[in-house]
């Protein structure tokens, strides 16, 4: 891939996001971004930047206009259409509470023993 030359023919840089996979197994993550003139330039600048003294098995740079994202300026994009309070982390503080209230009330082995020790076989 060449260089990007504008109308007056000076080289035009971009800005790049870069992604790194530190494994196979492991997903790409953003790690930030560089200026290049070309998709191999910013690919060779990531490489320096963000892979000096760190490892990984592959590199993405991808050119930020070409980034589709949510707008910030429009707080309804993220509204809910349906309440989904049943998936939020606010409810396990109950789970929690109604757990310990259980275990509380539950018998313990040494409860159980006593009250076999207890009772006479026929009352069994």
């Amino acid at each position: 891939m060449g260089m990007n030359h504008g109308d007056s023919g000076r080289i035009q840089y971009d800005v790049f996001e870069v992604f790194v996979q530190k494994t196979q197994a492991d997903p790409h993550v953003h790690m930030g971004s560089v200026v290049a003139p070309s998709p191999d330039m910013a690919l060779h600048t990531a490489r320096e930047n963000f892979l000096r003294r760190e490892s990984g098995v592959n590199i993405w740079v991808v050119p930020r206009r070409e980034v589709t994202a949510t707008p910030y300026d429009d707080p309804d994009y993220f509204a809910r259409e349906m309440d989904r309070k049943y998936r939020e982390v606010s409810g396990y503080s109950e789970n929690g509470r109604l757990w310990k209230m259980y275990r509380e009330k539950a018998m313990h082995l040494d409860d159980i023993v006593r009250d076999l020790e207890e009772k006479p076989l026929r009352d069994r």
